[in-house]
């Protein structure tokens, strides 16, 4: 037996069906356009400060009470400790290798805050909860647009060299034009009020 003859009709559909290659090809639609950066008003040092705190706030709290937990399912010897008069008690802490571990843990932590809270929330959305809080937002210096995961991750590490100077690339701001800091100079970016 051989194949079986379509119908005319089937003949006809199966025609006039589109394929995808038929289809005609949509354009993507254009992304929303930045804001022109001379439009953006700057963030003052204040309200950057504060959102700097609420953030460390939203880090440190739960990265302690995860650190401790982590500690509870950690090895310990037996061993003294100091209270804060001098006195000593026995108490238990960690091995060495649990230490280890620790540190392992906390690094892996860190590295996780880097880039998950500073470069997605920055460079992506623009900023991190306390930045949001605050009503700010971290912006390229000459498009208004966000900047980016690397450029955030940048900025980040960039930060260390601002505070080495007795926190000196964080005052700039107070005298720059710009209201940039050190960070801010590196990677072209500015925080604005959103």
């Amino acid at each position: 037996m051989g194949p079986v003859p379509l119908s005319k009709q089937r003949r006809r559909r199966e025609r006039e069906r589109p394929t995808p290659y038929d289809l005609p090809a949509t354009p993507p639609r254009p992304a929303a356009p930045a804001a022109p950066a001379d439009d953006l008003v700057d963030a003052g040092f204040w309200r950057r400060l504060g959102a700097f705190v609420l953030d460390c706030l939203i880090l440190v709290i739960p990265g302690n009470a995860l650190s401790s937990f982590v500690r509870l399912f950690l090895a310990k010897e037996p061993g003294t400790c100091e209270k804060a008069d001098g006195t000593l008690y026995a108490c238990d802490v960690l091995t060495s290798d649990s230490e280890g571990i620790h540190g392992l843990f906390l690094l892996t932590l860190l590295l996780f805050i880097v880039i998950f809270y500073f470069g997605h929330l920055e460079g992506r959305r623009g900023g991190t909860p306390g930045k949001r809080i605050a009503k700010l937002k971290v912006v390229d210096a000459t498009t208004g647009a966000p900047i980016g995961m690397g450029r955030a991750i940048g900025r980040w590490i960039m930060r260390f060299a601002s505070a080495i100077p007795v926190f000196l690339g964080y005052f700039w701001m107070l005298w720059d034009d710009d209201n940039q800091t050190w960070h801010d100079k590196v990677v072209r970016s500015r925080v604005v009020r959103a």
